[in-house]
């Protein structure tokens, strides 16, 4: 299933999967440095958000990769609506987190 927000394709993720983003394909957040690369184990995409960054952006929420998700998710970020379609390309950087552990 995909959604779309002011027609702008946002892919839906399993939970468990993994994200990598580089500094420029990231804004804001709670977890993450400012400035680095982060891996985040995606537990929700807010695709409604997209509309307030006029499709350009999203929020998306969930777990450091070392942590135990058994809890609410512990970060999130805004991060860029590219870099998500990008990560779900076969051969990209979406790595499902329960193969890894």
């Amino acid at each position: 299933m995909t959604y779309f927000a002011e027609d702008v394709l946002i892919p839906e993720f399993s939970p468990g999967t993994v994200l990598r983003f580089t500094p420029s394909e990231w804004r804001y957040g709670r977890g993450p440095v400012p400035g680095e690369p982060f891996e985040l184990l995606i537990t929700k995409v807010r695709t409604a958000s997209a509309r307030s960054y006029d499709g350009q952006w999203v929020w998306v929420d969930g777990h450091h990769v070392d942590c135990r998700p058994d809890h609410q998710p512990c970060q999130q970020a805004l991060v860029s609506v590219a870099a998500v379609r990008r990560a779900t390309e076969p051969g990209q950087r979406a790595v499902d987190g329960a193969a890894r552990r």
